[in-house]
């Protein structure tokens, strides 16, 4: 299965100079739990909000005063996009990541594949293997 499938929804960015409270902002407004950072239009880190719980909030820090680059993961685990599912979800394990953004051959990023979203493209296949043995039962070809 190709990852251009999850490249349909807006990747949201953010500066690595913004304040924590203007990511948290974002986070809200795309409804979203991760961001990519960009440095002159190049991903340089993946913030989260488990990183600002953790890392901000859990640590007593303003978030008006911090800034995404203090608390981002630098470098994050990227994957091109015409690489396979299952580069995906070996690159996912060795890493021990749930969110990897997925590049272009120019290193731009152009969508975010999350644990969650192949947790949903694992049900829809269980769903649609069900549905064609239940057929396949009902008709009496099983």
């Amino acid at each position: 299965m190709s990852l251009h499938k999850f490249c349909q929804r807006l990747v949201v960015t953010v500066t690595q100079e913004r304040s924590i409270m203007e990511a948290c902002r974002l986070l809200e407004e795309n409804n979203v739990g991760c961001m990519v950072v960009e440095d002159n239009g190049r991903i340089c880190g993946i913030l989260t909000d488990r990183d600002i719980a953790l890392k901000v909030t859990g640590k007593g820090k303003d978030p008006e005063q911090t800034k995404v680059h203090e608390i981002m993961t630098a470098d994050p685990v990227c994957i091109s996009v015409d690489k396979s599912l299952h580069d995906l979800t070996s690159l996912m394990h060795s890493h021990h990541v749930r969110r990897v953004p997925i590049v272009d051959g120019f290193d731009e990023v152009i969508g975010i594949v999350t644990l969650d979203d192949l947790i949903a493209l694992i049900g829809d296949e269980m769903s649609d293997i069900g549905g064609t043995v239940s057929e396949a039962f009902f008709m009496g070809t099983a």
